[in-house]
């Protein structure tokens, strides 16, 4: 993810060493852990509510869709049998 190799690391750790203090050291490596994987989480909950919200516009859009052609269906027998004409030709005049 960070494509951090092995002498980063090393210099990270050398330098949190001389500024955090080997006594605070293994606290604050343990803290600053938690406080990535809440962010992690953070960021993946807010990725699937995004998709869910996605997928609930594209069921809503279906169903209008869904709703339109059943409306034409209903439509339909009656211009058949009836003999109705479609609103959308034109008569001659």
């Amino acid at each position: 993810m960070f494509d951090i190799g092995f002498w980063e690391l090393t210099i990270i750790a050398i330098i949190g060493l001389i500024v955090i203090g080997p006594e605070r050291l293994p606290k604050f490596a343990h803290d600053a852990g938690s406080f990535i994987n809440k962010i992690r989480n953070f960021v993946h909950n807010a990725k699937d509510e995004l998709e869910k919200e996605l997928q609930l516009k594209q069921l809503n859009e279906l169903e209008k869709d869904i709703n339109h052609i059943d409306d034409l269906m209903k439509q339909a027998p009656d211009r058949i049998i009836l003999g109705k004409p479609d609103d959308d030709k034109r008569t001659d005049k």
